[in-house]
């Protein structure tokens, strides 16, 4: 007999066959990393061809909760009554009270539709940087009334959060914190954790499942990390909502979000927070550099990518563009330059070009004689080592035996990896921010002490400082993929800026994008990026006219 028990997943027991088939082909999808490797013909071994989100637990079918609705439907095209073979396990507890909602934070117009849509269905509301996505899942859990917890991916964005809700929230009582060395479950109503930390400490997790009636999950295009994975994937709230700015991947496994969490509910439109004051357009300004790369002459097999059609190593490229002095000097002279259009973030994948530019910055204020700016660097945490893959097994041993790695080992998943010295022990000494230093830099961003703040990853997601007005992307990197809108890190990045700031009503904001023209790989990123530029509807300038464009003019104007 056909049962269904929705839980954390769904079990069903007793599916008979046409049940089964069709849940197993609508769970199987292609895996974009390998029809992308097809594509490209590269080797494709240890790489599935499918993916499968079921698989079967002593002889039961185990699907994710997101695929409810289309079981339901296809239960009812067997011409069963869903109703009455489904189990509905998932945690609902007694109400409990958050107090009054804070009138200050009363919701905008193109809020409330939001906030009505999840309240009504679990799943995922998409909303840009600036739309004010944590007061609106903050009142998503007011409205709930249950003890909720609420996931996100670094401590930074935590803490925040709890300050949001605080705010917000003013019979919450005490918050409980779940991450950077905390372990404190407040008051139990409502709870901000790190996924990290959750994921590390399963039994954790255990305790968890049966007092939390509502999960918030922020920043969901993280969904598919396996952190995400094991710890929303094992929690049978009744509530479940994923919040994003950008539910487009990189990798195009969007589907373990939607799977896991739900479909795409509602979607805030950005024109209306333009048309609203409530996003601000900034000036892009492209500063093109003279930075060459000769690929050929510097490839190697670890970790080679596929970077723009050509086969080359990533890891190199990126060291020799961090040292070219001429490139630092021409974004260091920018920010020097920005300085009098207010307060300015400086964007790098890079601890070490952070320090770098920042060091640069204040040595050609001295030259100039111009007044010193504050200046802050703010990275997650450097280790001293790290891993990389090697071709094969004889090239990893070849490396640790000529110097140029300390060890080697075979990963499960990766293949060969060799270790190798990211930092210097000098470099690690110095640059290392202690959980007081990062803390007290924040603090000091957001009082307006600092005025040239240099971060890494951390000005993603989360960094809430109005005030900035210029923005530095001081290294490249990939955009939307045509047809797409998947450049999520653009987005994430330029949106810091685009924060309107209420003590500067006519705040105007600029972006400087660095473009290295002349190395091809990072030519097509540089038009990715354009392509995130065109889609949030900001005014792109003309791309540089090109050699051959140059020679047509010029013979075109010839007298004869």
């Amino acid at each position: 007999m056909l049962q269904i028990f929705v839980t954390s997943n769904i079990r069903i027991k007793g599916a008979p066959t046409p049940l089964k088939a069709a849940v197993t082909k609508a769970l199987t999808y292609d895996n974009p990393a390998y029809v992308d490797r097809k594509k490209k013909r590269r080797p494709v071994w240890g790489i599935e061809a499918k993916i499968k989100m079921y698989f079967y637990n002593m002889g039961d079918l185990i699907v994710p909760r997101g695929f409810l609705k289309e079981l339901k439907t296809q239960v009812s095209n067997l011409g069963i009554n869903p109703d009455k073979v489904m189990v509905n396990r998932q945690v609902e507890v007694d109400p409990i009270s958050f107090g009054q909602w804070n009138p200050s934070y009363q919701l905008k117009e193109d809020q409330l539709p939001f906030v009505s849509a999840i309240l009504n269905d679990n799943g995922i509301g998409v909303a840009p940087a600036g739309s004010g996505k944590t007061v609106m899942g903050m009142k998503y859990i007011h409205e709930k009334k249950q003890p909720a917890l609420w996931l996100t991916h670094t401590r930074d964005l935590m803490y925040q959060t709890k300050k949001r809700a605080e705010a917000t929230l003013l019979g919450v009582g005490k918050i409980g914190l779940i991450g950077d060395g905390v372990l404190d479950y407040g008051d139990g109503k409502l709870i901000i954790a790190t996924v990290q930390t959750l994921q590390a400490n399963p039994h954790i997790v255990e305790g968890l499942k049966q007092l939390i009636g509502t999960l918030v999950i922020d920043e969901a295009h993280h969904f598919p990390a396996p952190q995400f994975i094991d710890v929303a994937g094992h929690l049978p709230a009744k509530n479940v909502v994923g919040l994003t700015a950008t539910p487009d991947r990189k990798d195009n496994l969007e589907i373990y979000m939607f799977m896991g969490i739900g479909p795409i509910i509602y979607e805030i439109s950005r024109d209306g927070l333009y048309e609203s004051g409530r996003l601000i357009k900034p000036e892009i300004r492209f500063v093109y550099t003279d930075f060459q790369y000769e690929q050929a002459s510097v490839r190697n097999e670890i970790n080679s990518v596929d970077a723009g059609g050509e086969d080359l190593d990533y890891n190199a490229l990126k060291n020799e563009l961090i040292h070219d002095e001429a490139r630092a000097k021409l974004v260091a002279e920018n920010i020097l330059e920005a300085s009098k259009h207010g307060a300015q973030i400086v964007i790098t994948e890079s601890v070490r070009y952070c320090f770098i530019l920042k060091d640069l910055v204040e040595k050609l204020t001295i030259e100039k004689g111009k007044k010193m700016l504050s200046t802050a660097v703010v990275h997650g945490g450097i280790s001293r080592f790290k891993w990389l893959n090697a071709k094969n097994e004889m090239d990893a041993m070849t490396r640790v035996n000529t110097g140029r790695a300390e060890e080697y080992r075979h990963h499960k998943k990766l293949g060969w990896q060799v270790k190798v010295a990211d930092y210097t022990e000098q470099e690690f000494k110095d640059w290392q921010v202690t959980k007081g230093e990062r803390k007290a830099i924040l603090e000091a961003a957001e009082n307006k002490q600092v005025d040239v703040l240099f971060a890494t990853q951390l000005a993603r997601e989360g960094l809430d400082l109005p005030h900035l007005a210029v923005g530095h992307m001081a290294m490249p990197k990939r955009g939307d993929a045509a047809g797409s809108r998947n450049g999520s890190a653009v987005e994430q990045e330029i949106g810091r800026i685009m924060r309107p700031d209420p003590l500067n009503p006519g705040k105007k904001a600029y972006w400087f994008d660095y473009v290295d023209y002349n190395v091809g790989v990072l030519k097509s990123q540089y038009n990715s990026r354009r392509s995130v530029y065109n889609r949030l509807k900001l005014k792109v300038p003309s791309k540089p006219r090109t050699q051959k464009q140059e020679i047509e003019d010029f013979l075109d104007n010839m007298p004869w």
